[in-house]
Parts: structure tokens; sequence; C-alpha cells
């Protein structure tokens, strides 16, 4: 279930000088935007959420809009169309995306929802088939807010060519809409156990060290991929293997290419990391990554182990290999483009959409060029044309029954 905490962010709002101030504030729970307006001028969006989180149980699926007094109590609601502030993002479809061969596909419909882990990610079950090689369970992992289309888009295709790696979770389908057959989201293969930050009960061992700092030499010589968010939240056991494995790569770039930061490079994250796996201190991570210096944690004379982490191995071994990996990395072969690895990955642009799909927010008068940018259309205007919209909204995990069961499309399944 998706924590509290996480559970709600305004993509966009009205705010008029002295009031009325209008939130559009999305609860990812439901994957549902409610119109929040309150009388007076609010500089946040807080106030609102604050005040959703006592109604939200209780408005109908149809409620597009709620007006709340100072102190939140509800005055009206509204199931008016026109009070819909949902919007239809727009999805690439199959032909335009270059998957690799061994990637096959799997219909939304196709998944069953078992849990709801974060915004955008869902722990999912794919429909029985006659294949017995299917996963039982994978990570499901979408976007249906044109914030977040790049980052599905970039992280989708660089995980997607990574070849197998006995520390990387492995990639699994491709996601289509039950509607056109485009490209909403991916599976990776769901790891049990929780990751390193969720299941601290485990003895850390020093071999998992040694591949996590393998795994990162072969992302950045042998790929040119950075992943740039290397932390215990990112970092899984397989209780098969017994091996150490990473995933999330939302944050991923291509080193000297597209999204990279060198103040988020990989030695850096497996410096932090290890420090704070056992001394479960997380204070020099808590600036800027720009601020972050990672000779602070190597420069200390000791790293005080937190009496509840075990260690099959003294503290002072896992800072030897880790001291001299880092040696390693700054003395050794360096590289400043992806390009210079051996086997560097590419991938496409995010393809552009049909002219219906397109705006053109500047002409060159020079040379009559134009610039486009994404169009998401707004659900009421596609409602009002008569086309077929691609629905994401659910009910509230609270609100499900024993026995019922979701598709990953938000629809109970047939035999509900």
């Amino acid at each position: 279930m998706i924590e509290e905490e996480w559970r709600y962010f305004a993509p966009g709002g009205l705010i008029t000088p002295g009031g009325p101030s209008e939130w559009f504030i999305l609860d990812w729970d439901q994957r549902r935007i409610i119109s929040v307006t309150m009388d007076e001028e609010q500089e946040s969006e807080d106030t609102a959420i604050g005040h959703l989180k006592k109604h939200i149980d209780a408005l109908g699926p149809d409620v597009y809009a709620i007006h709340l007094s100072q102190d939140g109590e509800l005055i009206s609601t509204s199931t008016k169309p026109e009070d819909d502030q949902a919007w239809c993002v727009y999805y690439p479809p199959l032909q335009h995306v270059q998957r690799p061969k061994h990637v096959k596909t799997v219909l939304r419909s196709e998944l069953l929802e078992l849990d709801r882990f974060g915004p955008n990610v869902d722990l999912v079950s794919y429909l029985p088939r006659a294949d017995a090689t299917e996963p039982k369970q994978a990570a499901f992992k979408y976007y249906f807010l044109s914030q977040f289309l790049y980052v599905i888009w970039h992280e989708m295709n660089v995980w997607m060519r990574l070849p197998a790696h006995p520390n990387v979770v492995p990639f699994d389908r491709l996601v289509l809409d039950e509607l056109q057959g485009h490209v909403v989201g991916f599976t990776s293969l769901y790891i049990p156990g929780g990751t390193l930050s969720e299941n601290k009960s485990r003895v850390f061992k020093l071999e998992w060290l040694r591949q996590l700092t393998a795994v990162v030499d072969d992302l950045n010589f042998k790929h040119g991929i950075a992943h740039q968010d290397i932390s215990a939240r990112n970092l899984l056991i397989d209780p098969k293997t017994d091996a150490l494995m990473l995933f999330d790569f939302n944050y991923c770039g291509q080193i000297g290419g597209i999204g990279y930061g060198e103040d988020r490079n990989d030695v850096k994250g497996v410096i932090f990391t290890l420090y704070e796996m056992i001394t479960r201190d997380t204070h020099f991570r808590n600036v800027r990554h720009s601020e972050q210096n990672p000779a602070d944690v190597q420069g200390l004379e000791e790293w005080a182990q937190h009496p509840d982490v075990k260690l099959d191995h003294p503290v002072s071994e896992y800072r030897v290999v880790l001291n001299d990996w880092v040696d390693k990395r700054r003395t050794g072969r360096q590289i400043s483009h992806y390009k210079e690895a051996s086997e560097y990955i590419e991938w496409p642009e995010f393809p552009q959409p049909p002219p219906e799909d397109r705006v053109v927010t500047y002409i060159n008068g020079d040379t009559g060029t134009e610039s486009h940018v994404m169009l998401a259309h707004q659900r009421r205007d596609e409602r009002n044309k008569g086309n077929a919209i691609l629905e994401w909204e659910r009910p509230a995990r609270t609100k499900l029954r024993d026995g019922d069961v979701l598709l990953a499309n938000g629809q109970f399944a047939p035999n509900n």
C-alpha cells in the first residue's frame, strides 16, 4: 500500500491574490485528480491536501471537485464534467519503440494488481497462460501524467537494453494499453524479501559489497551507463542465489550524455551507501548532491557500527575493500563519454507524435522551422469529442473487500 506521506501530489492549481485558491490534487492511490477550492489565498498545496485527507474516503467516484471552508469543512462537491481536471497523455505506438528482439509485451488488462508500491509503481502478477515460463510476479512501472513521460521513457530504454547480469534485476515486458496497443509502461521481475532499506534484519555480507562495486564497474565501463541513485532502497537480495541485485534506473544517464550529472556519480553513491548500511547515519546525504563530499565519510577515523546492524566481517575489512576499489577507480581507467565504453548503450529519442498530439510553441522567422512540445489533452475535451479514453482511475485500496480482484487498468477482474 502507498504510504500516506507519498499518497498526494498537486500537479497544478489556480491561485488568486487574496483568494480563492484552487489546487488540482492527485491521489496516487486512486490515480484520481480532485480539484480543491478554498476561499483564502494559500501559499502552498499543503493545507488543501491536509483537509482533502479528511474527506477523500467519503467522496464518490464521480466527484471531480470540492469546496472547503477555512477550517476544512466540506461546503459542496461537484460531479460536473467541466470540473474534471484529469489529462490524457500521449503514449508511443509499439512500432515506434525500437525494442530488442527478446523483449516481449503484455496488455495492461492481462495484469492483476497485487499491491501498490508507490506513485506509478504496482506489484502485479500475470494472468495464467499456457506459457509456464511466465514470472509469477512483477513490478509494473507506468505513467499517466506528462511530467513522468520522459523519465519512464529513458528508464525503460536503458533497462531493456542491458544484457542479463547476476546483479541487476531483470527487465521483463513492455506493457501495452487495451485500446490501441501503445506502450504505457514496463514490468521488471519482482524479487521478494524487501530492499536493504526495508529489511534490516539481514546480515550485510562483505561479498555483497564486492558484487555492488562489480556491477557499478560493468554499468560504467562496459555500457557507459551511470545509475546515479545507488542506495539501500534500490538494492535487493535474490533469495534463490543470495546475490545482491540493483534496480530502479529512473535517474540513470549516459556518462557525458543524456541525463548525466557528475554530482550523482556512482562511486560517491557506493561510498555513502556502505557507510549508511553500517552506521545508519544518513546525514551526509541530506544535502544537495553538489554539496555531498565522500571524503567526509572516508576520512572518518572510525565508522561506528550501529548496534542493530549485523555484518559477517569486521567493519575494517569493509573499509579496506571499499578504499581499494575507490583508489582503483581514481587512478585506473577513466571514461568521460559513454561511447568510450566497450558495449555502450544508446536508445532513440521519444518519438514525435502525430500533428493532432502536438502544439506549436515557436516558429523561427528566419528558417520557418517549428518547435513542438507534447500536448496532453484534457479528458473532458476528449469526452466531448467522443474519443476513446484510456482510463487509469481505480478504487481506494482500503475499500477493496476480501475476494476483490483488480486488473492493472483499475477495473475489476471478470470473475470478481
